[in-house]
């Protein structure tokens, strides 16, 4: 089965450092509840190649993923994509885009397609995969307004 998901938020801060929050995968287990590891094992000008570990409920699985990303830069909207077909994903896409709506609000625009490899991985899944997913944005907003007021301290 394949599972899609799309959300949008607003958030009160520059493109760039939007940006820089999502492309920090190594911070990924400090604010993204599902994600355990994160392990940049390749990274070469707008690409990366990172080693993730993910538990939903208890439940382990592993995964590799390809990233590619453009920053944004002044009005220029920035864009990160990564995509896997091994470990637990016969199938994984995943966007984000940041359009600048001004200097200091930025339209965040999230996307994933997946299907497990694992019919079993995907049942077991399936009643939760629309919590987490939903989860997304929230989270990342959280970083971002946690960030600001460690700038403010």
């Amino acid at each position: 089965m394949l599972h899609q998901y799309r959300e949008q938020g607003t958030f009160l801060c520059s493109p760039n450092e939007v940006f820089q929050i999502v492309i920090d995968v190594e911070r990924y287990p400090d604010f993204v509840p599902w994600c355990k590891a994160v392990y940049i094992k390749e990274k070469i000008d707008n690409q990366m190649v990172v080693d993730l570990l993910a538990a939903f409920h208890g439940i382990k699985g592993k995964y590799i993923s390809e990233v590619t990303f453009l920053s944004p830069s002044g009005t220029n909207e920035g864009w990160i994509k990564a995509v896997s077909s091994n470990g637990i994903f016969k199938h994984l896409y995943n966007e984000w885009q940041f359009i600048p709506i001004d200097e200091n609000k930025t339209m965040v625009k999230f996307y994933i397609e997946f299907k497990f490899k694992s019919n079993s991985f995907s049942t077991l899944l399936n009643s939760v995969y629309k919590y987490t997913q939903s989860k997304i944005i929230a989270a990342f907003k959280d970083r971002a307004e946690s960030l600001a007021k460690q700038k403010l301290s």
